[in-house]
């Protein structure tokens, strides 16, 4: 091709260009700027945790000399074996430790040793019969500090369908009631998963309930019960309109 012939296909060339309609973009989230409606919806399910954990505090101090942590350690590991509880996997010792206390207008030292434990349990049921046995005991110093479910990572995939398919159906009832129909998805954002539970906790010295926001507890006269705590995965979801 000779000089003058490329020359003359260059000009053929710009003088097309403008005739190529540029495609349009959504400059915010890089999609093509095409018909759409935008739906946000949500999906809910409400569970039961289980897993339990409660703080089992131990200290000399409260059986004034009597009883000593070993003793009072073994009493509590025999009434968890009792109950069916695994000691090597559902119990943790925290923290172990002493202090020394000088007695007034007295040159005698006395030794205060304390030591904590976390019990991990997998329903109300069985923490309403260890609570209970180590109250009989003389081990009251236990605190429930949280409750989780097990099965979180598959219950938020389970929602975050849920809540796709409750927002074309969504979307499809309104396109249709201005004429159009909702098509593919172009976007889709899901906003994470969120929780619901009553703020409670237990304190088993006194099988009083008080306020806490990890924890959620239904106290009855006879029973304790965990509460259920309700889940939600929030999308939100672009459709196409023809």
């Amino acid at each position: 091709m000779n000089r003058s012939i490329s020359k003359y296909v260059a000009m053929l060339f710009l003088v097309a260009l403008p005739f190529v309609a540029p495609t349009r973009v959504d400059a915010q989230n890089n999609l093509p700027q095409v018909p759409y409606i935008d739906i946000n919806a949500s999906a809910q399910r409400k569970v039961t945790p289980d897993e339990i954990y409660l703080v089992i505090t131990i200290k000399e101090s409260d059986y004034k000399g009597k009883k000593s942590l070993q003793q009072m350690q073994q009493t509590m590991v025999d009434v968890l074996k009792k109950d069916g509880v695994n000691i090597d996997e559902q119990l943790t010792v925290l923290t172990m430790g002493s202090s020394v206390k000088l007695k007034a207008f007295s040159s005698k030292i006395k030794s205060l040793t304390t030591a904590q434990y976390q019990l991990k349990l997998g329903s109300a049921e069985d923490m309403q019969t260890v609570i209970a046995d180590l109250e009989k005991k003389e081990i009251s110093n236990i605190v429930l500090i949280e409750t989780k479910y097990s099965k979180m990572k598959e219950l938020e995939s389970e929602l975050g369908v849920e809540a796709v398919k409750n927002a074309q159906q969504k979307a499809r009832l309104l396109a249709t009631a201005i004429g159009q129909e909702a098509g593919k998805a172009i976007y889709i954002n899901t906003w994470g998963m969120n929780s619901t539970a009553p703020a409670r906790n237990l304190r088993a010295s006194k099988m009083a309930v008080v306020e806490d926001a990890a924890v959620g507890l239904v106290d009855t006269p006879s029973t304790l019960s965990i509460a259920e705590t309700e889940y939600t995965v929030t999308v939100n979801v672009r459709f196409e309109l023809k």
